[in-house]
């Protein structure tokens, strides 16, 4: 079967399956996920517990032979599994569909993975696993989820915050989650009666965001100029190479480019980003970031994307993250950007 966290909780109080697959790339609720496999495995008498990583050199065979070795009286075990990469290969697939066809008597066996792609989902070990286990996929909130899962946070730990502080609070900590749990950890301490007030997330919270050059691109064509400044000050002042941030700017310039011209030459909005190369899943975000926009703002996106890259890379004087912030602005919205932050 397939369960989200929060029905983890409900799934163990009714006993443990002989097989898990926890997939994720949130180190902190993956983690928590796991704190509670093993305190529910050890309340059901899972004493015993291995950990095993899956590395290039990883021998599967040898792995799998170990899990039948029991004596008559080995105590009850839980073997962790980690799979840095996601990708089994074809032993570990076949090992992993072994797995699941015949369970180990007395053995719980987590295995734990990167956020696994569509074409990993459908893989015949994903799915034996499912028949015989749980697979639990962990997605961290997005930024529209955020404040909610802060407040339940805030909420398990006796605390409540106002609605302004809960935004700087999330502004704070938007894309690591570990910097917000040990935040609310320490207000905790600090919040007068529980009370977590704008000035006291102003005096004890330190800025954790962390972003990706793709987070950026998605502000930049959601049309939120704020947000996208922001993390572009964070991705340039966590070191993160101005060339890597102008591939990824312009990648989505072209393709609104792209898809602007053909709807201004008659094309129908679905059929032009099918033509430019938009997957399914972008097609809503491009749609927003491209409509209602003609030729004029097409050809300013372009020069404004030429002009980055020539400062980018040496070609012309400038300033190359101010570049970037005129780059995102007109990507955002458009030829009004100076005016609304003059």
């Amino acid at each position: 079967m397939k369960l989200n966290p929060q029905q983890l909780e409900a799934h163990l109080s009714r006993g443990l399956a002989p097989v898990y697959l926890v997939s994720g790339d949130e180190p902190l609720l993956v983690d928590e996920a796991l704190d509670r496999l093993r305190a529910a495995a050890v309340k059901h008498g899972y004493t015993e517990r291995e950990s095993h990583t899956a590395e290039r050199s990883f021998d599967w065979s040898e792995f799998e032979s170990g899990l039948q070795n029991i004596s008559l009286f080995a105590e009850r075990r839980i073997i962790e599994l980690r799979l840095p990469t996601g990708k089994p290969g074809i032993e570990g697939s076949r090992c992993f569909v072994s797995i699941a066809g015949n369970p180990t008597p007395d053995t719980v066996i987590v295995i734990i993975t990167p956020k696994l792609d569509g074409r990993a989902s459908k893989s015949k070990w994903v799915t034996n696993i499912m028949k015989a286990g749980v697979w639990l996929p962990i997605y961290a909130p997005d930024p529209a989820e955020l404040p909610a899962w802060i407040t339940a946070r805030l909420t398990a730990a006796d605390l409540r915050a106002d609605r302004d502080a809960l935004q700087l609070l999330a502004a704070q900590v938007e894309g690591n989650l570990l910097a917000a749990k040990q935040e609310i950890d320490k207000l905790m301490l600090l919040a007068t009666d529980g009370h977590v007030t704008v000035d006291t997330v102003r005096t004890s919270v330190a800025d954790g965001a962390r972003f990706d050059v793709f987070q950026l691109g998605d502000a930049a064509l959601d049309g939120n100029g704020a947000r996208a400044a922001r993390i572009l000050y964070s991705l340039e002042k966590e070191g993160v190479a101005a060339p890597l941030v102008l591939w990824s700017l312009a990648k989505e310039a072209v393709v609104v480019t792209d898809v602007i011209l053909r709807v201004c030459a008659g094309q129908s909005a679905g059929k032009a980003m099918a033509e430019a190369g938009v997957w399914k899943n972008r097609q809503s975000i491009i749609h927003r970031a491209t409509q209602g926009r003609d030729a004029k703002f097409a050809r300013g996106l372009i020069t404004s994307a030429s002009r980055a890259d020539r400062i980018v890379k040496g070609a012309l004087r400038g300033q190359p993250w101010n570049a970037l912030l005129e780059l995102t602005m007109t990507l955002a919205g458009g030829d009004d950007w100076r005016a609304e932050i003059a």
